[in-house]
């Protein structure tokens, strides 16, 4: 994210290396797109930012985090969270929809997809650190795709390409008993209706633990209205995973 030019020596290899020559390969350095509000930060940033950014994005981020986790701590209901944090997002962590024809929308963007990234790397140095991290960027996500345009929410749930499975119409009539009954006392007409998914149940343990779906052969079959428990649950365990190459990765980055 801060660019540094010239070609570095590995003291290891001064014996070695011929000084003449760099290196490592060019880095590829390039300005992020952002077509939705949501983000999976699959991708870390590469494009340059100042000092002044890097600092004071990453105190916006974990001022929003901070507050996000004392909401947790107090039990505060997901009602009461969401409006109590309002304010708080809209002045440190704004994020426009994009129907908003905001002038800031693409540095508000910028500015999500850097402050997480460099949280990241101050997050993952021990296992504790990794666990809250990924606790409160979740709440935070949640929060963020409840109050989504339904829309927009579409369109960056279908960019994520998940492994999920539509269930067609024969499938879902085969088994409706069985849907009815994980259905929780809704009519049969509104489950034949509604869309369903299947899931590998591993995916989605809020919901088996909740009893919402209807578990087969490995699958959980999730109605269309758990859409968010299933997308919430594969940023968790992708940010989870991240986390942990981080971790692995930070010896070589204190190197540098």
């Amino acid at each position: 994210m801060l660019r540094q030019d010239g070609a570095r020596i590995a003291p290891k290899r001064r014996a070695v290396v011929d000084h003449r020559k760099r290196q490592f390969a060019a880095s590829e350095w390039k300005e992020h797109t952002y077509p939705h509000r949501l983000n999976f930060y699959r991708e870390p940033p590469t494009a340059d930012i100042t000092l002044e950014q890097f600092e004071q994005w990453a105190i916006d981020r974990l001022r929003v985090l901070a507050e996000l986790e004392a909401c947790s701590f107090r039990n505060k209901t997901p009602a009461e969270t969401a409006a109590h944090m309002k304010p708080l997002m809209d002045k440190y962590l704004p994020l426009s929809a994009s129907s908003s024809n905001s002038p800031s929308l693409a540095l508000e963007r910028k500015k999500d997809h850097y402050s997480h990234f460099i949280l990241r790397l101050a997050f993952a140095s021990t296992e504790d650190l990794r666990r809250r991290f990924a606790r409160v960027e979740s709440s935070l996500f949640r929060l963020r795709f409840q109050s989504d345009d339904a829309r927009e929410r579409g369109g960056f749930v279908k960019g994520l390409k998940l492994e999920w499975e539509a269930v067609g119409e024969e499938e879902k009539k085969e088994i409706l008993p069985e849907l009815v009954a994980a259905g929780q006392g809704r009519k049969a007409t509104e489950m034949v209706d509604e869309g369903w998914f299947k899931v590998d149940w591993m995916k989605v343990p809020e919901l088996v633990e909740g009893r919402r779906v209807f578990l087969k052969s490995g699958w959980a079959y999730v109605p269309g209205r758990e859409q968010m428990s299933m997308v919430l649950a594969e940023f968790t365990a992708q940010l989870d995973k991240a986390l942990e190459q981080t971790s692995r990765a930070l010896p070589r980055l204190d190197e540098d």
